[in-house]
């Protein structure tokens, strides 16, 4: 499959583009203009426009903490049996033609593991490719995938291809070490998803933090959030089938985008 990674000047020229349409706001496409480093080029990076024939599409982006914490309470196995669970549900699903998956690990650095690719090319976790250690950048890491997905998904669309986000993100922890503060999170939230093109989920595992705060200070709506307080191998199974079977439901339309979606609502 060919995909092809943006320039700084064509993924500028999305972020201008998308302003114009209103998915984002002049201070919100500042905000992530200024954010345009090689890793979020590189996760702007899909499936080229003439080799999509779905007549619409939907984004899915996991973003998955892999700080030492995950390291230190065993759940390395089952973060990579998570997220590789996920990949099933969408191989198994009807639409998955209609869907282009990314994958981003995140510690006190950022790895995006693959960009925007159908559900058979994803890449699955496994000791080589997740391994948990250090510090958890959590705002940078939101801020720099949703500038990577409001960039893709303006080409989309740019293209004639109506365009969907789903972007969920699985954490142990509060922020440690970002540049970003929690309000720059919540600014670019806001934007996207008063656009109703966007749902925006986080997924908190353990009792060491608030994590409806947490997801609240990022702009993350209340019926996004799905907070797993037992962090064993098993609640965090748990807590991947619940995000599986939600991102398959928001690929079909069954999830309203937006403010008031209830990604985690039966």
């Amino acid at each position: 499959m060919t995909k092809k990674t943006l320039t700084p000047d064509e993924a500028t020229a999305l972020f201008t583009s998308a302003t114009t349409k209103g998915v984002i706001s002049p201070q919100t496409s500042s905000l992530i203009t200024g954010n345009l480093g090689n890793l979020v080029l590189a996760g702007a990076a899909g499936k080229d426009l003439e080799a999509i024939t779905a007549s619409d599409v939907t984004l899915v982006t996991v973003l998955i903490d892999a700080s030492s914490s995950i390291a230190d309470r065993g759940l390395e196995k089952a973060v990579r049996e998570g997220q590789n669970a996920l990949l099933d549900a969408f191989a198994g699903a009807k639409d998955r033609d209609a869907v282009l998956l990314a994958c981003w690990t995140f510690k006190g650095t950022m790895d995006v593991i693959h960009s925007y690719v159908p559900v058979p090319d994803a890449t699955r976790l496994d000791s080589k490719n997740y391994r948990a250690a250090g510090s958890t950048a959590l705002y940078d890491t939101w801020c720099s995938a949703l500038a990577a997905n409001v960039a893709y998904a303006q080409r989309l669309r740019d293209g004639g291809t109506p365009t969907r986000s789903v972007v969920v993100v699985v954490t142990d922890g509060e922020d440690v070490g970002s540049k970003h503060p929690a309000a720059d999170c919540a600014r670019l939230s806001r934007d996207l998803l008063a656009s109703e093109l966007f749902t925006l989920a986080l997924v908190g595992v353990g009792t060491d933090v608030n994590f409806e705060h947490v997801a609240k200070s990022m702009g993350i709506p209340p019926g996004c959030i799905l907070w797993e307080r037992d962090a064993t191998p098993s609640g965090l199974r748990r807590a991947f089938q619940l995000v599986s079977r939600s991102a398959v439901r928001a690929s079909q339309g069954k999830i309203q985008p937006g403010a008031a979606a209830g990604f985690f609502v039966p």
